[in-house]
C-alpha cells in the first residue's frame, strides 16, 4: 500500500475549547461509527466503489470514551468535548484545591499556589487538546498522595489507602488510554513514593499498596486490548489487504520530526507531513504509522545519528535548555528553598521522577508549553512544597532561639 494520509492543518475544529482538527475530525468518524452499530474504534468511509473501513488508534480512549459520553447525554461532537474538557478542568482544580490547602500549612505558600494556578489554568484552557490531562491528574493527585501517604495512618486505614490507590491506579490508566503516557511520570512519583517515603513500615503493606495502583492502571489497558482486538477481527473481515496499525502513540516520527526544532540543512521540521515523506521514501509500501512505517523512521534518526552527531545532540541540548527555563520559571522561590531546606529524600527522588518522565514530551518531541504542560504542572508543585515546608522549618529554627 503507498502512503496515505490526510493534511488537516487547514481545517479548523468548530469547538469552543481548542482540538486539533486531525483529532476532531476522527472524533466525528467516531460518533458515526457508533451510530451506525459498528465496532468501536472503527471508522467507515463511503467511497464510488462502497464502504471503506479503517483503524482509530492513536490515544484510542478518547474516541472509546467519549461517543458514549454524547449518547448518553445527547450531545453533539462539539458539545460533548466542551463538556468533557471543563468536567476534567473543574473536577482535577477541584480536586487539587482542596487537598492542596490541606497540605500547606503557611500563607505564602498558599498565595503562590493561587497564583501558580491561576496562571497554569489559562495555559491549559489556551492550548485545549488532550494535553489538559497531565497537569490535571498532578494538581489533583499529588497533594493527596503526599497528605494521605507520608502521615501515620493506622492499620484500619490500610485498606481504605488500597481501595483509594486501586481507583486511582484506574483512573491513571483511563488517563493513559486517552493521552499516552499522560499519567506515567505520576505513577512513578506514586510507587517511589509508596516504596521510601511512606509512614507504613511493613514492607508487605507498602507492596501490596503498590499493587493496588498496578492492578488499578492495568485493568484498562487490558480491557482496551480486547477492543482493539475486537476491531482488527472486524477489519480483517471486512477490509480487504488491511494492514494492523500501532496501538500506541508513534514514537519514531516523533522523534525524527522533533529533530526539526531548530533550523537545519536536512529539511527537518516539527511536521506529521515530513516523517511521512521520509517513511514513504525509505519504505514505499510502509502504511502510515504502522510497524513497518515506524521501522523505517527509527532507522532514518539512527542514520542522522551517524552521520551528523553534533546536530542530534545539539538539538537535544537546546531542547533541555527550553526545558529548563520552564521548569526555573515554574518553580522559581520554591528551588532556592527546596535547596536551603531540602524535603524527605523519598520526597525529593519522587518529585525527580515525575519531572524527568514529563519532561521527555519537550525532549523527545519540542519543549512548547503545550507538550510540557504536565512538567509545569509538577515543577509549580515541587516549587509551591518546597517553599512551605521552608517556611515551616524556618519558623521552627527561629523558635528554637527565641525559646533557647
Amino acid at each position: 500500500m503507498s502512503m496515505t494520509f490526510v493534511v488537516t492543518d487547514s481545517i479548523s475544529a468548530p469547538t469552543i475549547v481548542r482540538l486539533m482538527p486531525m483529532r476532531y475530525a476522527e472524533l466525528q468518524e467516531a460518533f458515526d461509527s457508533y451510530a451506525q452499530g459498528l465496532p468501536p474504534l472503527v471508522a467507515a468511509t463511503q467511497t464510488d466503489s462502497g464502504t471503506v473501513y479503517r483503524a482509530i488508534s492513536d490515544d484510542a480512549g478518547l474516541y472509546y470514551l467519549l461517543p458514549k459520553l454524547a449518547h448518553l447525554f445527547h450531545l453533539a461532537p462539539s458539545e460533548a468535548w466542551t463538556v468533557w474538557f471543563f468536567a476534567i478542568l473543574i473536577l482535577s482544580f477541584g480536586v487539587g484545591i482542596y487537598g492542596t490547602m490541606h497540605l500547606l500549612k503557611t500563607l505564602p505558600a498558599k498565595i503562590l499556589y493561587f497564583i501558580e494556578l491561576s496562571f497554569l489554568g489559562a495555559l491549559i484552557i489556551k492550548r485545549g487538546d488532550i494535553y489538559q490531562i497531565a497537569p490535571c491528574l498532578a494538581l489533583a493527585a499529588v497533594p493527596l498522595l503526599l497528605q494521605n501517604l507520608c502521615s501515620e495512618r493506622g492499620d484500619r486505614a490500610l485498606w481504605r489507602d488500597a481501595a483509594a490507590l486501586g481507583t486511582a491506579g484506574f483512573i491513571f490508566g483511563l488517563a493513559h488510554l486517552v493521552r499516552s503516557h499522560s499519567a506515567t511520570g505520576l505513577m512513578l512519583f506514586t510507587i517511589i513514593l509508596l516504596l521510601f517515603g511512606t509512614a507504613v513500615r511493613a514492607w508487605h503493606k507498602r507492596l501490596l499498596l503498590v499493587a493496588m495502583v498496578l492492578v488499578g492502571f492495568v485493568l484498562p489497558l487490558l480491557y482496551m486490548q480486547h477492543v482493539m482486538d475486537t476491531r482488527d477481527a472486524f477489519l480483517k473481515a471486512h477490509q480487504p489487504n488491511y494492514h494492523q496499525v500501532l496501538r500506541q502513540h508513534p514514537f519514531w516520527h516523533t522523534v525524527y520530526i522533533g529533530l526539526g526544532y531548530l533550523s537545519n540543512d536536512y529539511g527537518l521540521a516539527y511536521k506529521d507531513i515530513v516523517a511521512a515523506k521520509k517513511a514513504h521514501e525509505l519504505a514505499p509500501d510502509a502504511p502510515y504509522c504502522s510497524p513497518e512505517y515506524e521501522t523505517a523512521l527509527k532507522t532514518a534518526v539512527i542514520d542522522l545519528l551517524r552521520k551528523d552527531p553534533v546536530f542530534v545532540v545539539g538539538t537535544l541540548l537546546a531542547k533541555f535548555g527550553a526545558v529548563l527555563v520552564y521548569f526555573l520559571f515554574a518553580a522559581n522561590f520554591g528551588l532556592l528553598a527546596a535547596i536551603r531546606y531540602p524535603k524527605p529524600w523519598a520526597v525529593e527522588v519522587a518529585f525527580v521522577a515525575g519531572l524527568a518522565f514529563n519532561a521527555l514530551f519537550g525532549l523527545v518531541a519540542v519543549p512548547y508549553p503545550t507538550y510540557l504542560e504536565g512538567f509545569i504542572a509538577f515543577a509549580m508543585l515541587y516549587g509551591v512544597i518546597s517553599l512551605d515546608v521552608a517556611l515551616q522549618k524556618s519558623n521552627a529554627l527561629a523558635l528554637h532561639r527565641e525559646l533557647a
